[in-house]
Parts: C-alpha cells; structure tokens; sequence
C-alpha cells in the first residue's frame, strides 16, 4: 500500500480558508485533497483557534483537569457537538474529547494522572488501571 504524501502547509491554508469562506464544501475539499472529511473539519478547528501556525509540529498538548471537566460537562449536558465543544475549548481532536468522556464516565476524576484521559490504555481501547 502507497504512503499517502502529507499536504503542503501552503496546499492546506489554501483549502481551509475555501471552506471558511464557503468556496468549497468540506465534503469537495476532502475528496480533492484525498482525505477524510473529519480530517478537513478538523484542520478548519485548528485554523480557527490557532491560525496558520496551529500546522506546525507541536508535542502532546495538555490539558488542565478543570477544562476537561467544563468541556465533558458542557457535551453531556448537551450544550454542543463534539466539534462545537473541540472549538470552545480549543481541543485539538475530537478524539481527544471522545476519550474524556469516556474517562469521566467511567471514573469521574482527571486529577489523577491514572486517569487523566491521556493513557496507552485509553487508547487501546481497554483499562488497565483495575
């Protein structure tokens, strides 16, 4: 199977600001680019909240577990999507919000690092912790 070759920074800014300005739809962008349309919101996010730079490598970006907590709230009391709740806050992925949910509902804590949502054993899908 071919690797998929990265988009240039360039190529991206282009498509986003298309989207934002409602020169393309999201669904055309993604199959233009060849990706996903989550892929394509989720670039439109990172743009929104952080501009151009938002593309640049970052590592891990952490998360306080007050903002966690006000950002779990806030979905499960149904004050937005995942996507509406990731641009409130400023998560990155929606991904990243899915797993807090999870963690809350499951323990209800993310002061402590076994549970902050950020674990290997969160993300292959199983807890090791009991």
């Amino acid at each position: 199977m071919p690797k998929k070759q990265k988009l240039e920074l360039e190529e991206k800014i282009r498509i986003v600001r298309a989207c934002i300005g409602k020169e393309i739809s999201i669904s055309e962008a993604a199959r233009k680019v060849g990706v996903g349309f989550h892929t394509v919101e989720s670039w439109i996010r990172i743009y929104e909240n952080e501009g151009a730079g938002g593309f640049t490598y970052q590592a891990n970006k952490e998360y306080s577990s007050e903002l966690k907590t006000a950002a779990v709230l806030d979905y499960l009391k149904g004050k937005g999507s995942h996507q509406e709740i990731c641009k409130k806050y400023g998560i990155r992925g929606r991904r990243t919000l899915e797993v807090w949910i999870q963690v809350y509902n499951a323990h209800g804590d993310f002061n402590s690092s076994k549970h902050s949502g950020g674990g290997s054993y969160m993300k292959q899908g199983r807890d090791t912790t009991k």
